[in-house]
């Protein structure tokens, strides 16, 4: 016989989960003690939104699930957002909670509560979640587990939840009797259909592009590329989410396009002739919430894991594919072996390098600044600074995630991963935490706002513990900068977005020190040069607050207007602004 929670580890360390995040609690009172006999690492956060933003990090850096453990009742909703931005990110997690006894439960009695923390978790979670269960019957935790655990991790990943009620917890089973869980069979698809018009389609294309979505990397699916672009080396733009995909100075790399991309990318997308998107699924961040003009030019292959990304679509596709990313790059290597293509598309590279050269994201304009920094003069200068070991996390939200997205010039071998999808403010430091533990505790660099930064800033304790290599710096600029810019642009006033219209944040330094951290400041571009070396350069952690120029807006972008009946119109992906044409 063995108990429940106990059998819970040994499943999970059967799978290869060596990596545990969590804040203990009585409704889970018996998985806590069985995660401490188990083997497994942990680490203990100061609030469960904290805890669950590293899981989510961990899983995206590894493609694997690390183990969320929460207790029940507010442990469990307190872990719900970051789940969120998981379920919209594709990213494996495996979620734990706690439950109030089983004689507790409301059931179908029709009142709130009976039980302590009680309260209906995978009613609230199922919506943001590929599998969401509540086990009543101890028997039944094999099937569970092995259900949950092929949900997150096979087709597209997601998030898994398990709620676990104290008394199954703690229940006796007996191993070999457990019912398992026999996944279906996946339908096969064509492939080789699939590639065959692609390669139709190359052959007569003049000016091809490659838009290797987030989906390449949960596929892992690197080396396919590669061996893709060796036989037919054509123009390779990135997501956000696949950022960091390939570096900056790879010869076919063709900049990241959207609504804030880069000026360059948006113009070699929109005069593209053929547009092989794979593994991405096409967001209006993308898009500029104007599929019709979307590579309005081009011929459109579209390849996703989920059909019904490719189904709610309402561009014109010559290719809907919905397959694995990886597999679809190598077949589709191999249907092109006798399509030659080392100088079909010189001409067109050529065109892509000078249009990204006429516009570069950072200018001497940034540089000019005086009596604060630019923020793209600092992306610029960190840039430089960094090896390709260093992993970068730019906050979810705001200033501090768009302009380090857009002016970043990764190195090959450096990691960048943000929750973009869902764009919470406050992931930024526990993501740094999950980020740095996923990667062997390389160098990890948080770039963070000064208003986001208040809301998990309770994990400072949590880096100063592990004394985790995490260089934090903190834009200040008095608050929610991008809200600010918003409310003013739209409304021509403010509210609640700075100490003029009632919201202050604290010396983040003096609260730093506070927790025992080194501490740094940079108010211009002279102590730029001086003070950003030598915080890069410290043992351990340290947080640095760097003076950011007030006026500094994300530039270039694709603007949106109101319209009469409250709607909004945007800008068309080539028209960035502050760009008209040309």
């Amino acid at each position: 016989m063995k108990k429940v929670s106990s059998y819970i580890f040994k499943f999970l360390r059967a799978k290869g989960v060596s990596q545990c995040f969590l804040l203990p609690g009585g409704g889970a009172m018996h998985l806590v003690d069985s995660l401490g006999q188990s083997g497994m690492n942990y680490v203990c956060f100061q609030h469960e939104q904290g805890a669950a933003c590293a899981a989510e990090a961990y899983g995206q850096h590894t493609n694997a699930p690390a183990l969320l453990l929460v207790t029940s009742g507010p442990g469990a909703t307190n872990a719900i957002t970051p789940v969120a931005a998981g379920w919209i990110d594709s990213t494996p997690m495996f979620v734990i909670s706690g439950q109030a006894k089983r004689p507790d439960l409301v059931g179908d009695k029709g009142v709130r509560q009976i039980g302590s923390q009680e309260v209906p978790t995978i009613p609230m979670v199922k919506p943001v979640t590929k599998y969401a269960a509540e086990i009543l019957d101890p028997a039944e935790i094999r099937y569970h587990l092995e259900r949950a655990w092929h949900e997150a991790t096979t087709g597209r990943p997601g998030p898994v939840w398990l709620s676990i009620p104290l008394d199954v917890q703690g229940a006796q089973v007996e191993e070999a009797s457990l019912p398992g869980y026999v996944p279906p069979a996946a339908p096969e698809a064509d492939f080789e259909a699939a590639t065959r018009r692609c390669v139709e389609l190359l052959c007569a294309s003049q000016k091809p592009l490659l838009l290797a979505g987030n989906g390449v990397k949960l596929a892992g699916g690197e080396q396919a590329l590669e061996r893709f672009l060796d036989k037919l080396p054509i123009p390779v733009q990135t997501t956000w989410k696949s950022i960091d995909l390939m570096g900056e100075d790879h010869p076919l790399y063709a900049g990241h396009p959207g609504i804030m991309g880069d000026r360059g990318a948006n113009l070699i997308l929109q005069e593209a002739d053929l547009l092989i998107s794979v593994g991405s699924r096409l967001d209006t961040s993308l898009t500029a919430f104007n599929e019709a003009n979307f590579a309005k030019n081009a011929k459109k292959v579209v390849v996703d894991i989920d059909p019904k990304e490719l189904d709610r679509m309402e561009m014109e596709k010559e290719v809907s594919f919905a397959g694995d990313a990886a597999r679809f790059l190598s077949v589709l290597t191999e249907t092109a072996a006798t399509l030659s293509g080392a100088d079909r598309w010189r001409g067109w590279l050529d065109r892509c390098k000078a249009l990204r050269a006429r516009f570069p994201v950072v200018t001497e304009a940034h540089e000019a600044v005086r009596g604060a920094v630019s923020a793209y003069w600092f992306i610029s200068r960190l840039c430089g600074l960094l090896t390709p070991e260093d992993v970068i996390v730019p906050e979810s939200s705001g200033g501090a995630g768009e302009i380090t997205y857009q002016a970043f010039q990764l190195k090959k071998g450096q990691k960048m991963k943000n929750a973009a999808g869902l764009g919470s403010m406050g992931f930024g430091l526990p993501y740094a935490i999950g980020s740095c533990i996923a990667n062997g505790g390389r160098r990890t660099i948080l770039i963070n706002g000064d208003g986001a930064f208040q809301l998990n800033i309770q994990e400072l304790e949590t880096v100063r513990r592990l004394k985790l290599p995490i260089k934090m710096f903190i834009w200040c600029n008095d608050g929610y900068a991008s809200i600010r810019s918003m409310q003013s642009g739209n409304f021509g006033r403010q509210v609640a977005s700075g100490p003029e219209s009632g919201y202050t944040v604290p010396d983040v330094t003096a609260v730093a020190a506070a927790y025992g951290l080194p501490t740094f400041h940079i108010w211009d571009h002279q102590e730029l040069e001086r003070v950003l070396p030598a915080a890069l350069s410290t043992d351990g952690p340290c947080l640095c607050a760097v003076a950011m120029s007030p006026e500094e807006t994300v530039s270039p972008r694709v603007k949106a207007f109101p319209q009469p009946d409250g709607s909004m119109k945007s800008g068309t992906l080539e028209n960035m602004w502050p760009y008209e044409s040309i």
